[in-house]
């Protein structure tokens, strides 16, 4: 019995702490590291939202500043447009400045692409502009449902990994039969064992399904 209950016990909490784990480096980097700094980038990049940034662009474009002034009020050095804006103080046109921007993120390449097009096409600047923000606005509020669901199936697949193992233990220690099946019997243990098994492959193909969302 209590080896039983100590085998179940010890499979919640790895279940729930394996993806806790985390190695601490003997030293850490410095804070000028090359790494930590492409890692506080990424994070500025995954994080900024470019549609405000479009927003106020076009609307110093609407009221007749050019479009290479209003970026450059307008861009955050923090984000890949900074390189944008050192490299046209230093009087680059505004296309070739654009290549300066090197992401893999959706938005920025977006952002990018906008800006590009009215450097290289004209047109109705501020109007384009307008609609580049209003999609990535769009996919902000897409994302931001993805999450509230993918929060909603976590906690769904943490309630069918411990309910099983909860009503596995509250039958052990209440049914005397129940345990002696258990404990006394081959066929109960391998079942037992295979039910483990089986809990743990489920809530990782959940997780992993949920993940991919």
């Amino acid at each position: 019995m209590t080896a039983l209950c100590a085998a179940l016990l010890s499979a919640l909490i790895l279940t729930r702490t394996t993806r806790r784990i985390r190695v601490t480096p003997r030293t850490s980097p410095p804070p000028d590291h090359p790494l930590l700094r492409r890692r506080r980038r990424r994070r500025v990049e995954r994080n900024y939202d470019y549609a405000p940034m479009l927003t106020a662009v076009a609307r110093q474009v609407h009221s007749g500043a050019s479009l290479t002034a209003a970026l450059i009020d307008e861009s955050d050095p923090a984000t890949p447009f900074g390189a944008v804006v050192v490299r046209l103080g230093d009087g680059a046109p505004l296309s070739e400045a654009l290549t300066a921007v090197q992401s893999h993120d959706a938005a920025v390449a977006l952002t990018a692409q906008s800006i590009s097009a009215c450097a290289h096409l004209g047109g109705p600047v501020a109007a384009t502009l307008d609609e580049a923000a209003a999609v990535l606005r769009e996919r902000t509020a897409a994302r931001a449902e993805r999450i509230a669901h993918g929060s909603q199936a976590r906690l769904s697949a943490r309630v069918l990994t411990i309910v099983p193992l909860g009503f596995a233990l509250w039958s052990a220690m209440a049914s005397e039969r129940t345990r002696e099946v258990y404990l006394s019997s081959r066929a109960g243990a391998v079942c037992a064992a295979c039910g483990l098994a089986l809990n743990l492959v489920g809530w990782r193909w959940m997780k992993r399904a949920i993940e991919a969302q």
